[in-house]
């Protein structure tokens, strides 16, 4: 049984015109998945409607088998952990460990107002994982852009309940690296690739950059026009004729030392 499924599910912003349509996706557990594609192809779409912040129009999105609507809040919370492109608000005057408390609000009752043993240790070990609990007292609005993606990926693990079992539970991350250097880029996955292959935490992630997606990811889904174009193991789908077909360029795929990098030929353009 897949661990998150598209069953023919279609979606439109505008009546009568679908821009999701008769879509079918098995995401497996212990999956490391990125999604690739042009602006406007329909990757925000499509995890925004997985990860149940939009319902589908028809067709239905199933998490282990039940229909992903059925689930609470709350419930889901606990299964499933979406990042939007722009993370979330960072408020002055809130510090880091104040603010990564937020993740424990599926585990409290209606009447528990105020954080327990529980939650101060989860967070604690989430920010030894994520190694950055020297920043656990520092204001959020002084963080780095690269700060500021480890905080929110560290809020996801919170959320997830890094202290239990990862496994059947998913991550979904819109565009992580958005403003990030290199060494930040590589820095978050890095660790997301080691909550895959270390905790077995599936992952789902949207990136532009596809030789970060080429050195990490086990299966890429290609999207056009929103639809999935392609899915399967990354180095099949991200090759040097779908680079020429989907993104209009031209290029050379070199492996060495058992990493693929792709070269653009900027001067070259289909």
């Amino acid at each position: 049984m897949a661990l998150l499924e598209a069953d023919n599910i279609a979606f439109s912003y505008l009546k009568n015109k679908n821009y999701i349509r008769n879509l079918f996706l098995k995401i497996e557990q212990e999956d490391f998945i990125t999604i690739a594609g042009k602006n406007g192809s329909g990757k925000s779409t499509l995890v925004k409607l997985l990860a149940g912040i939009f319902p589908p129009d028809s067709g239905k999105v199933l998490f282990s088998g039940k229909d992903i609507s059925s689930f609470s809040r709350k419930e889901l919370a606990m299964k499933l952990s979406y990042l939007p492109q722009y993370g979330v608000p960072f408020y002055d005057g809130i510090r880091v460990g104040e603010f990564l408390l937020l993740g424990r609000y599926p585990y409290r009752s209606n009447t528990s107002f105020f954080e327990n043993k529980n939650d101060i240790n989860s967070v604690n070990e989430a920010l030894e994982f994520s190694g950055i609990s020297g920043l656990k007292s520092k204001l959020l609005n002084e963080l780095s852009g690269g700060e500021r993606q480890k905080v929110l990926i560290t809020l996801s693990l919170i959320q997830l309940d890094i202290k239990s079992e990862l496994r059947g539970k998913i991550l979904i991350i819109d565009e992580p690296l958005t403003y990030l250097d290199i060494h930040h880029q590589y820095e978050i996955f890095s660790m997301l690739s080691d909550l895959n292959s270390k905790y077995g935490l599936t992952i789902l992630v949207i990136t532009h950059d596809l030789n970060i997606a080429l050195r990490f990811s086990k299966k890429t889904i290609l999207m056009n026009d929103g639809k999935v174009i392609e899915f399967d193991i990354t180095k099949k789908v991200i090759t040097e004729d779908t680079l020429k077909k989907y993104f209009l360029i031209n290029s050379q795929i070199v492996k060495y030392n058992e990493i693929s990098q792709i070269y653009y030929n900027h001067n070259e353009y289909s």
